[in-house]
């Protein structure tokens, strides 16, 4: 069912509203600046899916796989992962409003100059995932595994980081990206190592 719908709303340009789908598996889809609204997509998996430059309005995908999909230039608004699998998938240049992330992986991911402005972000795993020049306007980030992820240029200034793992971030020379960033005691000993300064 869905993926005629998809076919129509690209083919017709039309939005898709007010939908429920359940255990649906497309490989690959073509989705391009398709507007959903008011769906919930329950444990389906679109790998590698394009959705460049879509709208993801009171979205909930809920167990889904996208992992390598492409939501490059996309907009989401009061939407939720819950429970999903997104290693690898490209969120470049994409703008997050009130978006809960929860439960789920974001391994690899491609977030490189998008916005997450009132996310919320708990028990997910980011590590090595590209976060740089990526705008934060009060993000909630609660146990989330940040290990070897790349912060270059994002300014991370009152940005609470003390109940995630920061291990192995990489920022620029000047570590202007930590100014002001929330931490722990254990984190800042952490940090310090990128400062090549010797705690006795």
């Amino acid at each position: 069912m869905l993926e005629q719908e998809l076919l129509l709303a690209v083919t017709e340009e039309l939005a898709i509203q007010q939908k429920i789908y359940e255990n649906e598996t497309i490989f690959p889809v073509n989705a391009q600046k398709v507007t959903f609204e008011n769906v919930s997509f329950v444990k389906c998996q679109f790998p590698e899916g394009n959705f460049e430059s879509g709208e993801f309005i009171n979205v909930i995908l809920d167990g889904c796989n996208i992992s390598n999909c492409r939501f490059k230039n996309a907009y989401f608004k009061n939407c939720s992962f819950i429970n999903c699998k997104a290693d690898g998938t490209n969120f470049s240049s994409a703008i997050l409003k009130n978006v809960k992330m929860e439960s789920s992986s974001f391994a690899y991911c491609n977030f490189v100059a998008a916005l997450w402005e009132v996310i919320n972000i708990t028990d997910c795993d980011m590590k090595e995932s590209f976060l740089s020049e990526l705008k934060l306007k009060r993000p909630i980030l609660q146990n989330v595994n940040f290990t070897s992820a790349d912060f270059f240029r994002t300014k991370l200034k009152n940005v609470n980081l003390s109940e995630c793992i920061i291990t192995g971030i990489m920022v620029s020379d000047t570590f202007t990206e930590l100014e002001g960033a929330k931490v722990d005691i254990y984190q800042a000993a952490e940090l310090a190592k990128l400062l090549k300064v010797q705690i006795v």
